[in-house]
């Protein structure tokens, strides 16, 4: 099955190659495009009609609403779940699918309140919280704990110090050499690295469609089709009005990030740096390249530019993300083509396998910050008893379902203010497009660069 969105080249060359390229580059290619659903579509949620009460509103089924709604759920808070269109359409279901139970820096968490520790306590308790939920309520995410390898051209005293850090945390983490890194990924190109045992991949967009499933098998309604057009105060209450239907809430939830906005909101959009990327997968990969290939299984991604996380899933496929250059978001080719000089490089073994791109798409991130690696999740108070969870970036996986949870036991408890983010006003960015500016145009030509002539 073909996925590039809907075939190779269909978006890009019929009808209107400037419509394709507009969603290419806007991240609106439709879900189905990238790797993660299934070949058979799950059930569809129903749109709301008429109209219900409830105690919580969850806007948006992403990754943080869907864990928003499954802790509420738990707890037997009455909540209502509405999805612009089906979970996971968004950027949940396209990311990466690497689960990275850490955090790169901490100090900009020195500026929290409480430093800091709270966050960091939490993700150290609940750092397998991915495998926990899946396990826990059966879900079938393709998750597998394999680990993480961070692999360098040569030793680095940053990610030397970032593992000592986590290793007295009570983590499994540590530095492998030349040979370590040859016997677990396959390749000569890299001589040393981070290894860490916990975290590895999972499918995104069937991790957060089987939270859904959960918190609704708990008694959550979930409602797909149903676009927030208004929130509108309505005596001690809110309005949350949909195309067919609305909802009387004591509390509303908005958790929409990147991909469906904040119209009803708009102060929310204002919050974030935006940035576009692209994800490719592979055809299902021979056997005999699978034996030399990252036998190990880790998830691997690179040092310092973290260029390619390579996944192999559970279906044989090599599956990656990355940032698309400049007005190439929309070219499958070209960044096919990236990756591939990349694996003949690093792998070459794979220059005597033919190697065949199966899916091709984009989606938009949302960052709290242009600082790359300080981008974390905001806890906002937009109004009387409206709370915003969102800006998750590039660490949704882990965060989404962790902070999802926190937010969730906080309400349960009448006490917004023990999440474990800050709670803070929505301020406007100055310069929204600075971070996909640096990112896309300097920030990324540059890691190509270091990568191919193998600087640190």
């Amino acid at each position: 099955m073909n996925r590039i969105a809907p075939g190779s080249a269909d978006l890009i060359r019929r009808p209107d190659p400037r419509q394709a390229t507009l969603a290419y580059e806007s991240g609106t290619v439709p879900v189905h495009c990238s790797a993660w659903p299934p070949e058979e579509p799950l059930p569809l949620y129903p749109a709301l009609a008429g109209h219900i009460e409830t105690d919580v509103v969850v806007i948006g089924a992403g990754l943080a609403g869907a864990s928003v709604s499954l802790h509420l759920a738990e707890l037997g808070v009455a909540t209502v779940t509405l999805e612009a269109r089906q979970p996971a359409n968004g950027a949940s279901g396209r990311n990466a699918g690497h689960v990275q139970p850490f955090l790169d820096v901490l100090e900009p968490l020195q500026a929290w309140p409480d430093k800091g520790r709270r966050l960091v306590d939490a993700l150290i308790q609940h750092r397998n919280i991915v495998y926990d939920l899946c396990l826990k309520h059966g879900i079938q995410g393709d998750a597998s704990p394999d680990g993480l390898l961070e692999a360098a051209f040569q030793p680095s005293a940053a990610l030397e110090q970032k593992a000592r850090r986590w290793r007295d945390f009570g983590y499994e983490v540590n530095p492998v050499d030349a040979a370590q890194v040859r016997t677990m990924l396959g390749t000569e190109r890299y001589r040393w690295g981070i290894h860490w045992k916990e975290g590895g991949r999972v499918n995104p967009y069937l991790f957060t469609q089987g939270m859904v499933a959960a918190a609704a098998r708990l008694g959550a309604r979930v409602y797909g089709d149903s676009p927030v057009s208004a929130c509108e105060k309505d005596g001690q209450r809110w309005r949350v009005t949909t195309p067919w239907g609305t909802v009387l809430a004591r509390r509303i939830v908005v958790c929409t990030s990147g991909h469906a906005g904040n119209a009803f909101f708009p102060q929310l959009a204002q919050t974030q740096y935006p940035l576009v990327a692209c994800g490719l997968a592979t055809r299902p990969l021979p056997d005999a390249l699978l034996e030399t290939l990252n036998p190990s299984r880790v998830v691997f991604t690179q040092f310092p530019t973290g260029l390619y996380p390579l996944v192999i899933d559970g279906r044989k496929r090599l599956v990656t993300a990355t940032i698309p250059g400049p007005g190439q978001a929309g070219n499958a080719e070209t960044h096919f083509n990236y990756l591939l000089r990349y694996l003949h490089r690093t792998f070459p073994q794979t220059r005597a396998f033919t190697l065949e791109l199966e899916s091709y798409w984009t989606g938009v991130t949302a960052s709290s910050s242009h600082v790359y690696h300080q981008d974390y999740a905001k806890f906002y108070r937009v109004e009387d008893n409206v709370f915003a969870l969102m800006n998750l970036g590039t660490w949704g996986n882990v965060m989404g379902p962790l902070l999802g949870m926190s937010l969730a036991r906080a309400l349960a408890a009448g006490r917004p203010e023990d999440c474990v983010l800050p709670l803070e006003a929505p301020v406007p960015v100055r310069f929204p497009g600075l971070f996909e500016f640096k990112v896309r145009r300097l920030m990324i030509p540059a890691a190509r660069l270091v990568d191919k002539l193998g600087f640190t």
